[in-house]
């Protein structure tokens, strides 16, 4: 009732979009409640935003490039993420630079909260009313060539071996 309808419902402790549900009606959320805790005795419950979605790799205290998603779906599922050929990464992500650098900035607070070092990612909505949200810290994320703290890697120059590199740098 205090979060209202629709809302995410997730796992605490897993990625990839695994086990992640929408709920637009009451009777579906003790369905989506078995679906993310069969992945973590830790179930989130949040309030759905609409609008657009962000990410902010963190590399050694400082951002890289936001990359706006565009997803064919209601949200950046698993399926959106490694099985579709539709979904679109922006990076630049469009914004002005000011929202760009606020985002980024909420970004590295997020992160120093949570207790984050080194590198990781913070993913982010912001509504239709420009309102930047935080929705998850990632201080593991996803290290393919074809993952999103790379990608945002490459946007200022550093390709897949030199953003290794820089991440064994901020453990020593």
């Amino acid at each position: 009732n205090e979060l209202g309808l629709p809302l995410m419902v997730k796992p605490a402790t897993e990625g990839s979009s695994i086990g992640l549900s929408k709920v637009k009606r009451a009777e579906d959320l003790a369905e989506a409640y078995a679906k993310a805790a069969s992945c973590s005795k830790t179930v989130i419950a949040e309030q759905w935003i609409t609008g657009a979605e962000y990410t902010a790799g963190i590399l050694d205290g400082q951002t890289l490039p936001l990359i706006r998603l565009e997803v064919p779906g209601e949200f950046y599922d698993y399926e959106a993420k490694y099985l579709r050929d539709d979904t679109r990464y922006h990076c630049p992500c469009g914004l002005n630079p000011e929202d760009e650098a606020a985002m980024q900035s909420l970004a590295l607070q997020a992160f120093a909260a949570v207790g984050g070092r080194g590198w990781g990612r913070v993913d982010l909505m912001r509504d239709q009313q420009g309102k930047a949200w935080l929705i998850e810290v990632n201080t593991n994320p996803g290290m393919t060539d074809h993952s999103l703290v790379p990608m945002g890697a490459r946007a200022i120059g550093l390709d897949f071996p030199a953003l290794v590199l820089r991440i064994l740098e901020t453990t020593l």
